[in-house]
């Protein structure tokens, strides 16, 4: 029996069963930070939209935390290591360009903030990071793609940035994966049923 996962010391249904009693509490404290949260996200997607590395490492606290799905469950933490996040990502994306997709919603506990995005750009310079200390080369393939940002905020800088996309529906538009229902996409398939007894008799040998 698997341990429920508790959040601010609820389970699943004791928050569901929460949520008028949490959205009268927030109401007053969103009101509070709406102005902190307004200036810094003009200046964020103003930064980003300048590439702007000085703007955007100055919106963030020293030992901000970011995450991300490419990470394979790791995070990244301080300046020094968002600026490489930046840097990578210009580089692999030099016309990148980030904008909000829809509404902000704020967090019933805390002081979150998660922003839906759009970001398109050209797969035109290496990808650097992830597994391997190659990186992947550019397929000079335009993508157009949705996510969304988790941000939290302490002194008016940005203390946690947790971000999640859609990467295998990224890496089919530059190039990386085939598109589904194509002959390759299902010759991959195909392969992957051939080796999955070998990897479950593995899995099975490691307990």
């Amino acid at each position: 029996m698997l341990e429920p996962t508790l959040v601010d010391g609820r389970t699943s249904v004791e928050l569901a069963s929460a949520v008028p009693e949490l959205v009268s509490g927030c109401i007053e404290r969103v009101a509070a930070e709406a102005t902190a949260w307004r200036d810094w996200s003009v200046r964020w997607l103003d930064a980003w939209d300048r590439h702007d590395l000085d703007a955007i490492l100055d919106l963030v606290t020293d030992d901000v935390r970011y995450e991300d799905p490419s990470l394979f469950g790791e995070f990244l933490t301080g300046r020094a290591a968002l600026r490489e996040v930046v840097l990578s990502t210009w580089q692999a994306f030099p016309d990148v360009r980030f904008e909000l997709a829809g509404t902000p919603y704020f967090a019933l506990l805390g002081s979150g903030m998660a922003a839906p995005w759009r970001m398109r750009g050209t797969f035109a310079g290496d990808m650097a990071g992830g597994p391997s200390p190659l990186g992947i080369a550019p397929t000079g393939r335009f993508f157009d793609t949705h996510g969304v940002d988790i941000y939290e905020l302490r002194d008016g800088r940005l203390a946690r940035w947790s971000t999640t996309t859609d990467l295998f529906d990224l890496a089919r538009q530059v190039g990386l994966l085939p598109a589904p229902r194509t002959p390759l996409f299902r010759m991959v398939v195909r392969m992957q049923r051939l080796i999955a007894p070998a990897l479950r008799a593995w899995h099975g040998r490691r307990g």
